[in-house]
């Protein structure tokens, strides 16, 4: 899979369009995995997300160019509202826990209904367990996260934003499996369409 910067190609170049939301609670590091990404780069100043942001990263998925829109969200109560609205455009999701925090992995549960209340049905989703270079301050147990995600039917990454560990995995294998679906559900139409036509045309040579 190779990746392009957005300096490297245009807006209006691209195949595709991929709309991402990475969500959970105030400082489990949601904008840091974003900018490791897409920038290659971290700071250890933990600036809050007010309401919502987004930055852009170019893939090529199965010789597709594919737009991808990293849409970063607010963890604070009053701002969630706010994220909900965007559920609904969204194509896939990264749900993100600090595993320094017990209680950040506690609110999972919320944000895991609130993708399937809001999303659209079958969204594609990611478990994220951030902040694995902390190993010494950790609080949540890998096989914690690992049993969360297993009984959602979701994969599970334990991310660091600062050594970059497992960021590039998690952010394109989601692309990967939104863009491999919308294949298939693009294939499964075509094929539907084919049978229709056929069933028509035999249909009219019948009665004939």
């Amino acid at each position: 899979m190779s990746t392009f910067t957005e300096d490297s190609i245009s807006n209006e170049s691209y195949d595709q369009k991929i709309k991402i939301m990475i969500i959970g609670e105030s400082l489990v590091g949601k904008t840091s995995l974003i900018t490791r990404y897409t920038n290659n780069s971290f700071s250890g100043d933990y600036l809050t997300t007010v309401g919502i942001d987004f930055q852009t990263k170019f893939l090529n998925i199965n010789d597709k160019t594919i737009k991808v829109e990293l849409w970063d969200t607010a963890g604070q109560e009053r701002f969630r509202n706010i994220a909900k609205n965007y559920f609904q455009s969204s194509d896939g999701f990264l749900i993100v826990y600090d595993i320094t925090s017990k209680t950040s992995f506690e609110k999972l549960s919320f944000w895991n209904e609130q993708v399937n209340l809001n999303a659209p049905e079958k969204t594609k989703y990611i478990i994220i367990g951030n902040k694995k270079d902390l190993e010494e301050k950790r609080e949540v147990k890998t096989e914690e996260g690992e049993n969360f995600a297993k009984n959602n039917k979701v994969k599970f990454y334990e991310t660091s934003a600062k050594d970059g560990i497992n960021v590039n995995e998690v952010f394109e294998s989601l692309a990967k499996e939104i863009i491999e679906d919308a294949e298939k559900l693009q294939m499964r139409n075509k094929r539907s369409s084919q049978i229709l036509k056929k069933k028509t045309v035999a249909e009219k040579k019948s009665c004939c």
